[in-house]
């Protein structure tokens, strides 16, 4: 008879508190403080994954190449309209790449730093074979498919690929049996599908060798929707299960043995949420489904953690990604939330920088129309809850600056039209009250700064200036200067690892770094802003809101820093500037700030996490 032991090499463990890590699947304890047994499950879900850089419609979100794993991916290339931009998702976020050589429609297969684009349609329209090679940066030219389609699927790798399908007139052409194989130099041309197709999914990282198609229609437009599967084994195509539900356009992953279809186009009925999952043999119906359904998908990932990209739909512009996966842990995706209002509506404000998103201080601000509006020299503080009105700033002043604590805070600069437009001030707070310290050289405002009220530094001013200066608690220095002169602009960090982003009027993307000497330019934002809020440290940061550049719109979106790239992460749900916050990449928020009048919402940022899935073993 076979036992736990004989499975396991153990006996049935007791604690006192379920385990979070270092735990085999399927494994069971007895938990001694609720009396049960317990084990981990595996789980299969699709979640919300960060938004790709180009959010503001769907350009470029449609019949794109996608190609590598969840954690190192690219898109690159789409329509809806033409584009030949690139990007690049590392699990958590995206960032740009090199663009293509042409703007175009297209697929293919590879990595992410070893990936090909074959065929497809190049603006405005023209129908062509044309390949490009991606090394991880830059796009170069590769020999031309032999017959010139879009809509075909592509699977493989740079040196060993396979591009099946397609439609070789565009939309309005007969689908054709075509396959041809790559070897990093020249395509040769392979045995035909049993079933001429287009718009057909593949499995993403199967070998040229071992690949696997599915699903497509036949042309002429709209032609039948199939639900067809075959498998190719480097000579021949043979006919294989077919997917529980026929339909084109939809996204895959996976390899010959075990393979993801989901989402697509069911024809005229419209597109679908249904996952499928392939175990070398047939398909199964998933428990997973998408929460948005989807066409025009690229395959991406593997058959436990595949990635959702693009694909139209109208009604929800921008939220393009969604991530697979089925694994013993839940995760949970990083996301705003509504927090507790503060209580006095106010935008150009301050905050204790450093502060937690369980301990702060906001101050200061402006408090537009109708009334009382002014300028504010409020104080309120947050204990992860509620507000609570402290202490008033000796100065009342909007565009200010701030750093340190909820405990020992500093407010610098700002404006007050009644006690001579730009200040100089120093203020220094101790959780209840603040004291005036000595001014500063440089009156300024909508300057940046960071560290604490020990320590801290201050640069920028409007209009834009490159002076630094260095506080230690009673005095202010010259410190060292800009690369690029700042207005509008936000900083965070500490005095020896400064950051400092966003500003106007021309370097609106632009990142440095400050050493408590010298400013270094580092890698810039995806997006250019201005009147954007910044809290975190120099190695992990978070940049949310502010105004686009070119233009005046107020910003939702979101971006990450590592200490070297920036990469987008989950959007605000309310675009806005000039709010301020504080905390870290893992937890924290943004308050007040213009919508275009003055708010006082709250959105509290929490990062993605991952947990062990424990269940409760009952008997039925």
């Amino acid at each position: 008879m076979t036992t736990y032991r004989n499975i396991h090499g153990r006996s049935i463990r007791a604690v006192t508190t379920d385990p979070t890590a270092e735990v085999s699947e399927g494994e069971i304890w007895y938990n001694t403080g609720s009396d049960t047994f317990k084990s981990i499950v595996t789980l299969e879900a699709w979640s919300s994954g960060s938004p790709m850089i180009r959010t503001t419609s769907t350009a470029g979100a449609n019949h794109a190449l996608g190609a590598g794993i969840q954690t190192a991916a690219i898109y690159a290339g789409g329509y809806s309209p033409y584009t030949n931009k690139t990007e690049h998702y590392n699990g958590t976020g995206w960032t740009s790449g090199g663009n293509m050589n042409l703007t175009r429609i297209t697929t293919g297969f590879g990595t992410e730093t070893a990936a090909v684009a074959a065929g497809g349609i190049t603006f405005p329209g023209v129908v062509g074979g044309q390949v490009e090679e991606y090394d991880g940066s830059s796009w170069t030219t590769g020999n031309a498919l032999g017959t010139a389609r879009p809509y075909g699927s592509g699977s493989g790798t740079l040196t060993a690929g396979l591009y099946a399908g397609g439609s070789p007139n565009g939309s309005a052409a007969t689908s054709v049996a075509n396959s041809e194989e790559y070897n990093g130099t020249n395509w040769s041309e392979g045995n035909d599908l049993n079933t001429a197709r287009r718009f057909l999914g593949s499995a993403a990282t199967a070998p040229q060798t071992a690949a696997l198609v599915f699903g497509g229609d036949n042309a002429p437009s709209p032609g039948t929707v199939r639900s067809f599967t075959e498998t190719y084994d480097g000579t021949s195509w043979t006919e294989v299960g077919d997917l529980n539900t026929a339909r084109r356009n939809m996204g895959g992953a996976g390899d010959f043995t075990s393979a993801l279809a989901f989402g697509g186009s069911l024809g005229p009925p419209g597109n679908s949420t249904a996952t499928e999952s392939w175990d070398g043999s047939s398909w199964s119906t998933s428990p997973a489904s998408l929460a948005n359904a989807r066409d025009s998908q690229p395959s991406i990932g593997t058959s436990t953690a595949a990635l959702f990209v693009g694909g139209p739909n109208p009604t929800f512009p921008g939220g393009w990604v969604e991530e697979y996966n089925k694994s013993a842990n839940v995760i949970t995706g990083a996301a705003w939330a509504a927090g507790g209002n503060l209580n006095t509506a106010r935008q150009s404000a301050a905050s204790s920088v450093q502060g937690t998103i369980n301990a702060s201080a906001f101050f200061g601000g402006f408090i537009a129309p109708p009334a009382p509006s002014g300028n504010s020299a409020l104080t309120e503080n947050y204990n992860g809850t509620t507000w609570t009105v402290s202490g008033v700033l000796g100065t009342a002043r909007r565009a200010l600056a701030g750093a340190g604590t909820q405990t020992a805070a500093i407010a610098t600069g700002g404006y007050n039209e009644s006690a001579g437009n730009k200040q100089n001030k120093t203020e220094e707070y101790d959780g209840s009250s603040w004291t005036a310290g000595n001014a500063m050289s440089v009156s300024r405002y909508t300057h940046g700064q960071g560290g604490t009220q020990t320590a801290s530094w201050v640069a920028g001013d409007s209009p834009a200036i490159t002076t630094t200066e260095e506080y230690d608690g009673t005095n202010w220095t010259s410190g060292g200067a800009l690369n690029n002169a700042r207005a509008s602009t936000k900083g965070a960090g500490t005095l020896t690892a400064g950051i400092i982003a966003g500003s106007e009027p021309s370097n609106e993307s632009k990142t440095e770094h400050y050493n408590g000497t010298s400013w270094t330019a580092a890698n810039d934002m995806n997006t250019g802003r201005r009147n954007n809020d910044l809290f975190g440290l120099q190695t992990a940061a978070i940049v949310a809101g502010g105004i686009a550049t070119p233009g005046t719109a107020n910003l939702a979106t979101t971006e990450q820093y590592n200490g070297t790239t920036w990469f987008t992460q989950a959007s605000m749900s309310t675009a806005k500037q000039v709010s301020r916050g504080a905390g870290s990449t893992s937890a924290g928020f943004t308050a007040g700030g213009g919508a275009p009048s003055s708010t006082n919402a709250k959105e509290e940022f929490t990062g993605e996490t991952s947990a062990v899935n424990v269940k409760t073993l009952t008997q039925s």
